[in-house]
C-alpha cells in the first residue's frame, strides 16, 4: 500500500508501508508505527486524545503518535506506536481480568464530549439499549426474531455508566514477555458489565469457549440483562450486514443459540 510522502512526513516516518492483517485489513506498519485510515476525524481526535493520556496499569496500549501539527489525524490517517502481541482464541478468564483493569482506568474519564459515530456497531448498541427502533428494512423473520429478544430485555435497575470498549474479545493480544495489549479501542457509553457480557458472548459464539464461560460473570438479573443486550447488539449488527439474506443471518444467530437458550429460563 502506497502512502504519500506528505502523510509519512507528517508523522515523522519514512520507509515502506507493510499491510497488516486483522480488523478491517486497512492498517499498515511503517517502521515501528501503525497507520490506519480515519473514518471520522472528530471522533478519532477525541478517542486518540484519551488514549494518548491514559496511564495503563497491568496492560499495554498502542500509544497514539500525534502529527507534527499536534493533531492525531493527518490527511485522513491516524498513527500509533507498534506493540508486539498475538491474538489468542478463548482464555476468557484472563481477558476479563485485563478488561477490568482497562475499565478501571477509563472510569474517571469524562465522556461529555463523546460523539458516537454513525456506523453499524453504534447503531447496534442503540438497538440493544432500546434507544433506536429496529430498522424497517430488516426482513420480517429477522425483525420478529430480534423483536422477541428485545421484548425480554427489562431494566434490572439503574446503572453506573462510563466509557467502555465494546469489542474486546479479539482485541486483547498476548506476548510471552510483555503484558497484555489492548488495541482498536471501540468506545461507547454503557455499564462496564455490558462490555464484559459482550466479551464473554463473543468468546462463546465465535472463539469456541464453552457455555460454562457464563459462570465467569455474576449469576444475577443485572448480568443476565447485560448478556441479553450483548446478544441483541451482535445480532443487530449481523442483520445490517446480512441484508435480505435471512439464511445467513440465522446461521450467524445459531452461534449465539446456546446463550439465548440459557437466558430463556430466566426473567431478564
Amino acid at each position: 500500500m502506497l502512502l504519500s510522502r506528505r502523510i509519512l512526513d507528517s508523522f515523522g516516518l519514512q520507509g515502506e508501508a507493510v499491510p497488516l492483517e486483522g480488523g478491517q485489513n486497512t492498517s499498515v506498519k511503517v517502521q515501528d508505527a501503525v497507520l490506519k485510515p480515519s473514518e471520522n476525524v472528530r471522533h478519532d481526535e477525541w478517542v486518540l486524545g484519551i488514549m494518548h493520556e491514559l496511564q495503563p496499569h497491568g496492560y499495554r496500549i498502542s500509544r497514539p503518535i500525534p502529527g507534527r501539527n499536534g493533531s492525531f489525524v493527518s490527511d485522513g490517517w491516524t498513527c500509533s506506536r507498534f506493540e508486539p502481541g498475538r491474538e489468542v482464541q478463548g482464555d476468557l478468564e484472563q481477558k476479563l481480568r485485563v478488561a477490568r483493569l482497562f475499565h478501571r482506568d477509563l472510569a474517571g474519564i469524562p465522556y461529555d464530549g463523546f460523539s458516537e459515530p454513525d456506523h453499524p456497531w453504534s447503531r447496534g448498541h442503540r438497538i440493544a439499549w432500546q434507544t433506536k427502533a429496529l430498522p424497517s428494512g430488516f426482513p420480517v423473520p429477522v425483525r420478529d426474531f430480534l423483536a422477541g429478544l428485545l421484548g425480554k430485555a427489562k431494566r434490572s435497575g439503574e446503572y453506573t455508566v462510563q466509557l467502555i470498549h465494546g469489542d474486546l474479545a479479539g482485541n486483547i493480544l498476548f506476548d510471552e514477555e510483555l503484558g497484555p495489549l489492548i488495541i482498536d479501542f471501540s468506545p461507547t457509553v454503557a455499564p462496564e458489565s455490558y462490555a464484559e457480557a459482550i466479551l464473554v458472548c463473543d468468546g462463546i459464539a465465535w472463539q469456541g469457549c464453552p457455555l460454562s464461560g457464563l459462570g465467569l460473570l455474576p449469576d444475577d438479573d443485572h448480568y443476565r440483562e447485560m448478556l441479553l443486550r450483548a446478544v441483541i447488539f451482535r445480532l443487530s449488527v449481523s442483520a445490517m450486514f446480512c441484508g435480505d439474506d435471512t439464511e445467513r443471518f440465522f446461521a450467524e444467530a445459531e452461534a449465539f443459540g446456546p446463550i439465548i437458550e440459557h437466558l430463556a429460563s430466566f426473567s431478564c
